[in-house]
């Protein structure tokens, strides 16, 4: 089978694809998002973020770790999931956090200083517009970056999170170095979808002054790690989780349980209480926050993950740690039930479709529950597969209409970015697509 993959050189979400499909071997056409290429992609996709997979029957599906996912179902070899299930839940703890808490970092020092803005601006019309920007050009630049700047709010670096995210930031660069000082890969001798999703974001940071110094200082191993996965290659097999651990265990104890994933499980509690703010705290300082909706239901689900692999012996053992269980697992409720995720209503989830929001997360197993379906759940995946639905079942073939093709990815900062790209025939930057905004 072959595909088209529309996306964009500004694009981290598309840089991982575009590697996955790379190491993958499948056969695929990189289509840029140009000024050419609008119409076409506007008529393929129901949404206006990057990227998107096009198959050979010309379904479009969106979100990169459900295709992720699919394909692995579907192709197993080279495989990019460690078969070992503890390693297994680790990559996709790491994808989460590069998809959703990185995401942040990226977006952050692209829009907040005005060398980067401007390089950024530059680029993003440089490729919309391959034969040259109509009108203006500095004025479409300044309107770019009033719109990209415009949108550090809704990701929440309006405030006090930007300095905790550059904090976050450096400490991970350092951490992964020296991880990657000893191994090929984030979990061996070949990369897992934590390494695609991670090297997503560093490969855009690369393009950006300011993350690029503190690359260049601190990560030395970590740039040359970037350029051999922009089209990577195994070399030898998954490793250990016992061969892993000593420079892995750090990564996660002083970066991850310090600032993602206090974030992140405060994040889910708000959203699915319903609440219009959270606060949380990163050592000695404690922030309010307005929920991020779709970062909520995406680290719901690695939750979910957890629940179910939490007896597994080393995994466990590798979180409690590094001090990462009290966040993975639902805090107990005042009135000692056993834990259980509540919906998150459609109110809360305005990039899911409205008349079925509601229904569809009640129909969800609830924690520490049989994984058995209701009828409920039936007919909620029978409707999302008739929809092209973001619930599909094991190995289904990626080709089938099962795939999501009506979500953007959990943390969409790069999607937003992008809309900076798409700026109108009259030079103008448009406002950032709906769906990209959580």
């Amino acid at each position: 089978m072959s595909y088209r993959l529309f996306g964009a050189e500004t694009s981290a979400y598309s840089t991982k694809m575009r590697s996955y499909l790379k190491y993958k071997a499948f056969s695929f056409d990189w289509v840029p998002r140009t000024q050419d290429s609008e119409e076409e992609l506007k008529r393929l996709s129901r949404f206006g973020t990057l990227p998107v997979l096009v198959t050979s029957s010309g379904f479009a599906v969106h979100d990169t770790t459900p295709m992720m996912e699919a394909l692995e179902a579907d192709s197993p070899e080279p495989s990019a999931t460690p078969a070992d299930p503890a390693t297994a839940f680790l990559a996709c703890v790491l994808e989460e956090y590069a998809d959703v808490w990185l995401a942040k970092s990226a977006f952050h020092y692209r829009w907040t200083r005005k060398k980067d803005q401007r390089l950024a601006a530059q680029r993003s019309i440089e490729e919309y517009y391959p034969a040259g920007a109509p009108g203006d050009r500095k004025a479409t630049e300044d309107l770019a970056i009033e719109t990209m700047a415009g949108q550090l709010k809704t990701m929440q670096l309006d405030g006090e999170l930007g300095p905790v995210v550059e904090k976050s930031f450096k400490k991970f660069i350092k951490l992964l170095d020296e991880h990657l000082k000893k191994h090929l890969f984030i979990f061996g001798d070949r990369p897992s979808i934590a390494d695609f999703a991670i090297a997503g974001q560093l490969i855009q940071m690369l393009k950006d002054p300011t993350p690029t110094k503190i690359i260049e200082k601190d990560g030395e191993f970590v740039a040359k790690w970037c350029e051999f996965m922009s089209a990577p290659m195994a070399s030898g097999p998954f490793a250990a989780l016992d061969d892993l651990k000593e420079t892995l265990a750090p990564l996660f104890a002083e970066d991850l349980a310090a600032f993602f994933l206090p974030w992140a499980a405060e994040n889910l509690e708000s959203a699915l209480a319903g609440n219009e703010s959270f606060e949380v705290t990163f050592g000695k300082d404690t922030l309010k926050l307005a929920p991020l909706r779709s970062a909520a239901r995406s680290f719901r689900e690695l939750r979910r993950k957890f629940l179910m692999g939490q007896t597994i012996e080393p995994l466990k053992a590798f979180t409690d740690a590094t001090e990462s269980t009290v966040f993975l697992l639902r805090p107990p409720r005042q009135d000692q039930r056993p834990p259980r995720d509540e919906p998150v209503t459609e109110s809360e989830t305005p990039e899911a479709d409205a008349s079925e929001t509601s229904e569809a997360e009640a129909a969800q197993p609830r924690d520490g529950e049989s994984g058995e379906e209701s009828d409920a759940t039936r007919r909620r995946k029978r409707r999302r597969r008739r929809r092209g639905g973001r619930n599909r079942g094991e190995g289904e073939d990626v080709s089938g209409e099962v795939m999501a093709d009506g979500e953007a990815d959990a943390a969409a900062e790069d999607d937003v970015v992008n809309g900076a790209a798409s700026a109108s025939d009259d030079g103008a930057a448009p406002t950032p697509d709906d769906d990209a905004q959580d």
